[in-house]
C-alpha cells in the first residue's frame, strides 16, 4: 500500500466516532422530533389525531407534477389552521395525524390560481381521506383559440435555482456545454471555454448530481466534451444549501443527461457537421419492461480549430525600459468520445438499485508557432526568436456508480445512498523547436526540447441520505459523505545537446508530485412552512485530511481542518402571484492541485508558470434577497447579492530577472462583491416569445499589497436576450444576443466581450425528426482582449478563436423519445433532487 494511505487511514481512524456520533445525534432527533406529543391523564385526552389527507397536485394544461405547492387545512368551526405541507417532486403531499372533524382545503402554487376543497370530513371510521387529483390552472388572462402543447419554457425558476432545457436553447444545434453556458443567466465564458458566475470562476460543476472525478483538466475542457444534445437540463443554484458539498464559492452548476424510464423502446439520434472540420453524433436509447430499465449512449465530437494572438509587454527599470512583442498562431484538433450505460432494477415498489458506467476518452493536439521580438528604448532588437510547438494530450476516464433509493408507504420518506469510483488518467508530451534570429546565434542549430507528463487521479466516494417528512408539515434530512482523492503528477523535460548528439535529463524541469486528499462531512437540515412563509435551515460539517508531497524535493505539506457550513433559506408568498426570499449560505474553496504543484511550466519561456504548495483555502459568506412576479406566461424575478471572502486566491505575476515574468498563485486578504440581477420572460403573442437577463455587480478585492499594488475596484455588468419567433407551425427561428462589460480582477482588466448566435429549427415527420440550422459568432466579434500590470512591467493582449461557424444537424427520435420525455418526466436516480424546501 502506498505510504500515503497508511498515514491518511491512521488519521482517519481518528474521524470516526465524530461522525459517528453527529450522524446518529441528527438521525436520533430527526425521529423524536417525528413522534407525538407526550400522553396526559387519560381524562384530559381529546380524541386521538389519525386522521390522515393526502393527494396529488398537476398542471392542469400541461399535466405535469407540481412541486412545492402549498397545502393548507383548516378547521371549519373556528377557521384555525390545523395543518399544513408542501408537495413533493411527484406532486403528492400527505398531512397525518389530524383529528376528527370538519375541514376544507386551501391548495396554491405561484403563477397558478388558488383553488378550495369544501366538505372534507374526517371521522373515526373513515380516518384516511384521498382527496386525489387536484389540477392547478396557470393564472393567465385567456386560453381560448390557443393551441395547447405543453411546450416547456426554455428557463424555469424554481425557488433556489435555474432551470435551462437544452431543447430550447440555439445551443442544442452543433454545440457542446459551453455554448449552452453562453446562454445562462450571470454565467461567461473566457477564451478557453472556463465559466465564471457573477465574476467567480470557482464553480462546483456536476453532471447527474454527481462530481465527474475529472481534476486533472479544467472546466472547459470537461464541457467541450459534453455535446447539447446529450443535456436534458442544466441547474444553477447560486445559494446552495448544506446538502450539497461546500466546495464551489460562486454555486453549483449541474448538468442533467438524457436518461428516461419509458416503457417499451425509445431513443433519440442526431448529427451535426459544421464548418472547418467539425462533427458531432448523439445516440441515446433506453428500454424498459416491468421491472427493469436499460439504458445506453454514445457522443463524439470531433473537430478542427485555429487561434490567434498577440502580446505586448512593456518592462520598465532602471537601466533601460523594453518592449516585447509576441504574435502566436495555434491550430488545434479534438476528438472526444462518450459511452455510458446502465440498469435501473426495482426490486419491489419500495428498492430500486441503478449501476452506471462511463467512458471518456479525450485527445487534445496543438501545433504553434509564437514569435517573439524584444526591442530597447532606442527601437534597437534585443532579442528576435520563433518557438514552434507540438503537443499532444491524452485522457481517459472510467466511472463507475451503485446507487440505491428505498422510499416508504409515507410519502416523502426517503433514503438514498451511492457509492462512486473515478479512475482517470492523462498523458501529454510536447515538443519545441526554438530558433535563434539575433545575432551571435546559429538558425540552423535551433535549441531543441522534449517535455512529458503523466497524470493518474483516484477518487472515491460514499454517501448517503435519509429523508423524513413530519406530522406538522416540516421535514428532516440528513446524511454524510466520503470522498478520497489519490492524484499523482509525474512530469519531466529534456534538452537536447548539440556537442554529444544526445537528451539530457533537465533536473530543475523534473517534477514528482502526488497529493492525498479526504474529506469526510455530515450535514442535517429542518424545514417547514407556516401559511405562506416557508423556511429551512441547516448545517454541514467538513473534515479535510490532506497531504502534498513534492518527491523530488523531500518536501511534504500536511493539512488538516474541520469546517462548518451553514446555510438559511427563507420564501414569502405576498400573493398568488408574487414572492420575496432571502438566503445565506458558507462556502469554501479549496486550492486545486495544479495551483499547489510547484512544477514550473516553460511552454513559453519568456512567460513561465508554477503553483503555490503552501496556499490556504478561502471562505466566503454569501447573502441573497429575491422576489419574483408572475402574470399569465409573463414573469420577473430580481436578486440583489452580497459575498465577502477571506483568503482570496487569485493569480499574481512577477517580473523576474531577464525579461521573464512568472504567473502564480497567493492567498489575498479579502474581497467584496455586491450587485443585482435581473431576469424577465415575456411572451408577446403565441408566435414571440423573449427572455432577457441583466447583472450588475461591483468588486473590491483588498490584500494586493502582496504585488506591490492599491486594492483592486472595478463594476462589471452583463446582459444576455433571447428571442424565439415562431413563423410556421413546427418551425421556429432563435436569436442570443451576449455582452459582457470589461471586468477587473487584483492585476488584470478584461475587455468587453460581445457576440450574436442564430438558428434555425424545423420538425417534421409528426415531430418525430428535425432538421436544424446555427450560425455561431454572427459578426465574427468574440476576441479576448486585457490587460496586466506589476511593478515595473505592464502587459496587453488580444486572442481571438475561430467562432464564426455554420452547423447543420438532423435528430430523429425512436417512439418520439422527446416529446414523450416532455409528457412523462419523472425522478431518475441518477439525478439528485436540488430542492431548498
Amino acid at each position: 500500500m502506498h505510504p500515503l494511505f497508511n498515514k491518511f487511514f491512521m488519521k482517519l481512524n481518528l474521524k470516526i466516532s465524530f461522525t459517528t456520533f453527529f450522524l446518529v445525534s441528527t438521525l436520533f432527533l430527526a425521529e423524536l422530533s417525528a413522534q407525538g406529543r407526550p400522553q396526559g391523564q387519560q381524562s384530559e385526552m381529546p380524541p386521538p389525531a389519525i386522521g390522515i389527507i393526502k393527494g396529488r397536485i398537476l398542471d392542469e394544461i400541461t399535466g405535469k407534477p407540481i412541486e412545492y405547492g402549498t397545502v393548507a387545512l383548516i378547521r371549519v368551526r373556528d377557521s384555525v389552521l390545523a395543518g399544513g405541507t408542501i408537495s413533493d417532486p411527484q406532486g403528492h403531499f400527505r398531512i397525518e395525524q389530524l383529528r376528527p372533524g370538519r375541514y376544507f382545503a386551501r391548495v396554491q402554487f405561484m403563477g397558478f390560481e388558488t383553488k378550495t376543497l369544501k366538505d372534507i370530513a374526517i371521522k373515526p371510521s373513515e380516518p384516511e381521506i384521498n382527496l386525489g387529483i387536484i389540477k392547478l390552472k396557470p393564472s393567465a388572462a385567456s386560453l381560448a383559440g390557443v393551441e395547447i402543447t405543453a411546450e416547456r419554457e426554455m428557463m424555469v425558476n424554481n425557488l433556489d435555482k435555474k432551470i435551462i432545457n437544452v431543447d430550447k436553447s440555439i445551443a442544442s444545434i452543433g454545440g457542446s456545454a459551453v455554448d449552452v453556458m453562453q446562454n445562462i443567466p450571470s454565467v461567461t465564458v473566457d477564451v478557453d471555454g472556463n465559466v465564471s458566475l457573477r465574476g467567480n470562476s470557482n464553480i462546483t460543476i456536476l453532471v447527474d448530481g454527481k462530481p465527474t472525478g475529472l481534476a486533472e483538466i479544467s472546466s472547459g475542457d470537461l464541457l467541450q466534451q459534453i455535446p447539447a444534445t446529450s443535456i436534458e437540463t442544466i441547474e444553477v443554484i447560486t445559494n446552495p444549501s448544506v446538502r450539497y458539498d461546500a466546495e464551489g464559492t460562486s454555486g453549483i452548476i449541474n448538468i442533467v443527461l438524457k436518461k428516461r424510464s419509458l416503457q417499451g423502446l425509445n431513443g433519440m439520434f442526431s448529427v451535426t457537421a459544421g464548418t472547418g472540420d467539425r462533427y458531432n453524433t448523439s445516440v441515446n436509447l433506453n428500454y424498459r419492461k416491468n421491472k427493469v430499465n436499460l439504458f445506453a449512449g454514445y457522443d463524439n465530437r470531433l473537430g478542427k480549430f485555429n487561434s490567434t494572438g498577440n502580446t505586448e509587454r512593456r518592462t520598465f527599470n532602471d537601466e533601460m525600459n523594453s518592449v516585447l512583442f509576441q504574435d502566436q498562431v495555434m491550430r488545434n484538433n479534438r476528438d472526444m468520445h462518450s459511452f455510458n450505460a446502465g440498469i435501473d432494477y426495482s426490486l419491489d415498489d419500495f428498492n430500486t438499485l441503478t449501476f452506471n458506467y462511463q467512458l471518456r476518452r479525450m485527445s487534445f493536439g496543438n501545433r504553434g508557432d509564437n514569435a517573439s521580438l524584444t526591442m530597447n528604448e532606442l527601437n534597437d532588437t534585443m532579442r528576435y526568436f520563433n518557438r514552434y510547438s507540438e503537443s499532444a494530450r491524452n485522457i481517459s476516464s472510467n466511472n463507475y456508480t451503485l446507487s440505491y433509493k428505498r422510499t416508504f408507504s409515507k410519502k416523502g420518506k426517503e433514503l438514498t445512498a451511492d457509492f462512486i469510483v473515478n479512475d482517470n488518467e492523462m498523458t501529454g508530451d510536447q515538443n519545441i523547436t526554438q530558433t535563434e534570429f539575433t545575432r551571435g546565434f546559429d538558425p540552423l542549430k535551433p535549441a531543441l526540447q522534449f517535455s512529458s507528463s503523466r497524470n493518474t487521479n483516484m477518487m472515491y466516494v460514499a454517501q448517503a441520505n435519509f429523508v423524513n417528512p413530519l406530522s406538522n408539515g416540516g421535514r428532516v434530512e440528513t446524511g454524510f459523505k466520503s470522498t478520497l482523492k489519490n492524484l499523482s503528477m509525474r512530469n519531466d523535460m529534456s534538452e537536447f545537446s548539440y556537442p554529444i548528439n544526445d537528451w539530457i535529463l533537465n533536473d530543475n524541469a523534473l517534477n514528482n508530485f502526488d497529493y492525498l486528499e479526504q474529506i469526510h462531512a455530515v450535514y442535517g437540515i429542518y424545514s417547514g412552512s407556516y401559511k405562506k412563509f416557508k423556511y429551512q435551515a441547516g448545517l454541514r460539517a467538513e473534515q479535510l485530511i490532506s497531504e502534498s508531497d513534492i518527491i523530488n524535493a523531500s518536501d511534504n505539506f500536511d493539512l488538516s481542518y474541520l469546517s462548518l457550513f451553514p446555510s438559511v433559506h427563507t420564501l414569502y408568498e405576498i400573493t398568488e402571484k408574487q414572492q420575496m426570499s432571502v438566503s445565506y449560505s458558507r462556502r469554501i474553496r479549496r486550492p486545486h492541485n495544479h495551483q499547489l504543484n510547484p512544477y514550473v511550466d516553460y511552454s513559453d519561456s519568456l512567460n513561465i508558470r508554477y503553483g503555490n504548495p503552501k496556499l490556504k483555502p478561502e471562505f466566503i459568506n454569501s447573502f441573497e434577497l429575491g422576489y419574483s412576479n408572475f402574470w399569465g406566461k409573463n414573469s420577473i424575478n430580481s436578486t440583489l447579492f452580497y459575498r465577502y471572502t477571506t483568503g482570496v486566491i487569485d493569480r499574481i505575476v512577477y517580473l523576474l530577472d531577464g525579461g521573464v515574468t512568472a504567473t502564480t498563485y497567493e492567498n489575498l486578504a479579502s474581497s467584496k462583491a455586491y450587485g443585482l440581477e435581473l431576469i424577465g420572460n415575456r411572451e408577446f403573442s403565441a408566435m414571440l416569445k423573449a427572455n432577457a437577463n441583466l447583472s450588475f455587480f461591483r468588486s473590491i478585492i483588498d490584500g494586493s499589497e502582496v504585488t506591490g499594488l492599491e486594492a483592486a475596484k472595478g463594476n462589471m455588468w452583463t446582459a444576455k436576450v433571447n428571442l424565439t419567433i415562431i413563423p410556421v407551425k413546427n418551425a421556429s427561428i432563435m436569436i442570443a444576443g451576449n455582452y459582457r462589460s470589461p471586468e477587473i480582477e487584483a492585476q488584470e482588466r478584461d475587455e468587453a466581450v460581445y457576440f450574436a448566435d442564430i438558428a434555425f429549427r424545423y420538425d417534421f415527420w409528426e415531430n418525430k425528426a428535425s432538421v436544424n440550422l446555427r450560425v455561431s459568432d454572427v459578426f465574427d466579434s468574440r476576441r479576448f482582449d486585457g490587460e496586466t500590470w506589476g511593478e515595473g512591467f505592464n502587459i496587453r493582449s488580444s486572442r481571438k478563436m475561430e467562432s464564426r461557424v455554420l452547423y447543420l444537424g438532423f435528430s430523429y427520435r425512436l417512439n418520439n423519445y422527446k416529446r414523450q420525455r416532455e409528457r412523462e418526466r419523472d425522478n431518475q436516480n441518477s439525478e439528485i433532487e436540488m430542492e431548498e424546501f
